[in-house]
């Protein structure tokens, strides 16, 4: 398997926040993998929420106030501001690009709007949607930058996203198809759903469409499956292969088969246990989404799995980063973690006493004594 493409894979380099939740005036470096640390409630699934919020918004699929994306429950409760900002910078190939969103909040009517999305390259303009006292307008712009149609928009969602692919905008583009590929997702393996009758690009929030998710690489990738399973025989014992089998016209289940003392025999996704699962998740979205443009934003990806099993796949991770999958964030209490990826490529967050989230990269931490740096994070010497 081909791990890297060298120079040029497409990245987040950089998250600014500010008045969500315990985000004000955050701002955060992302690299090709990142771990983020931190005790409970210090704001790592916030930086996840925000990325599944805007990639909702980006693809069409919310309105700016759905409880996935932004609404006024989710302004930071100690400011007085109404109006939340977030801005993405993403390296495609040469191309420097950063996305900001405004969204402006009526607390008393629980109501909001999108008053400013603009979308730049080194401080240039391909498309900018600004809210004023008259008008809601969209402002389009040519790869280089020359002014394009100008027509009316909808501020209650993205109006980037409604933008169609034309020949002249094929930064604008490339940019929606890199975060429309972005899967945020803390698993749970119980609500992983075993049959599907569709195929779906994206994974949920919990990936319970995770059989809908296979079909659908499975389709495109079709000659990763044997290292996909060869993958999976080292780490579950007994295993031998998964297959989709039909149950109605268009539907499909998740089986998946095992041998047992020479005997073969298939189970249905929902029959598996948790772990098992969720070994069968983790290990799909490094072999079988591989060169597929996804990038990762995982919540506690070691949940459910055990202390052995978690380094093998974290091994895999780390060697596909930056090529064959171009970026993963991992939000994770794991001593194996911390431990593998902690020490050049953490960032550990904390709250002020005002609140706010701070960040800061583990490298600055003193690990002294003989202390790995997951002892020094248990015992919560880090602050």
């Amino acid at each position: 398997m081909t791990r890297r493409s060298g120079k040029g894979s497409p990245v987040i380099k950089r998250l600014y926040v500010d008045n969500y939740k315990s985000l004000v005036n955050f701002e955060l470096q992302l690299t090709e993998l990142t771990l983020l640390l931190g005790p409970n409630g210090v704001g790592k699934t916030a930086v996840l929420d925000v990325m599944f919020g805007v990639r909702r918004l980006l693809s069409g699929q919310a309105k700016v106030t759905d409880t996935d994306a932004f609404p006024t429950s989710t302004l930071t409760r100690w400011q007085k501001r109404d109006r939340q900002v977030f801005e993405i910078d993403v390296t495609l190939g040469e191309d420097e690009l950063r996305y900001r969103l405004e969204v402006e909040h009526e607390r008393t009517t629980r109501k909001a709007r999108v008053v400013l999305e603009r979308l730049e390259a080194k401080g240039r303009p391909l498309f900018v949607f600004e809210k004023t006292e008259e008008r809601a307008e969209v402002r389009l712009f040519r790869d280089n930058h020359s002014a394009g149609p100008v027509f009316g928009g909808d501020w209650s969602e993205s109006a980037l996203a409604r933008v169609p692919p034309a020949h002249d905008n094929t930064r604008l583009t490339r940019f929606l198809d890199f975060m429309r590929k972005v899967i945020v997702c803390g698993m749970y393996p119980a609500s992983f759903q075993t049959e599907s009758s569709t195929e779906d690009s994206v994974l949920e929030r919990d990936a319970r469409n995770f059989a809908a998710w296979y079909r659908h690489v499975l389709l495109e990738r079709p000659e990763l499956v044997p290292e996909f399973t060869k993958a999976l025989q080292e780490v579950i014992d007994g295993f031998r292969g998964i297959r989709m089998e039909r149950v109605g016209l268009d539907t499909r289940a998740l089986m998946v088969a095992f041998d047992q003392s020479g005997e073969r025999y298939e189970l249905r996704l929902d029959e598996i246990s948790d772990g098992q699962r969720a070994l069968i998740a983790l290990y799909s979205l490094v072999r079988l989404a591989a060169g597929q443009g996804y990038s990762l934003f995982l919540d506690e990806p070691d949940n459910y799995i055990a202390l052995a099993e978690i380094q093998p796949w974290l091994i895999e991770l780390a060697d596909a980063c930056g090529g064959e999958v171009p970026q993963a964030v991992l939000c994770s209490h794991h001593p194996e973690l911390i431990d593998y990826l902690g020490g050049d490529r953490g960032l550990v967050l904390k709250r002020e006493s005002s609140g706010s989230t701070v960040v800061r990269p583990s490298s600055e931490l003193a690990v002294e004594g003989g202390l790995r740096l997951s002892e020094v994070i248990a015992r919560g010497w880090e602050r």
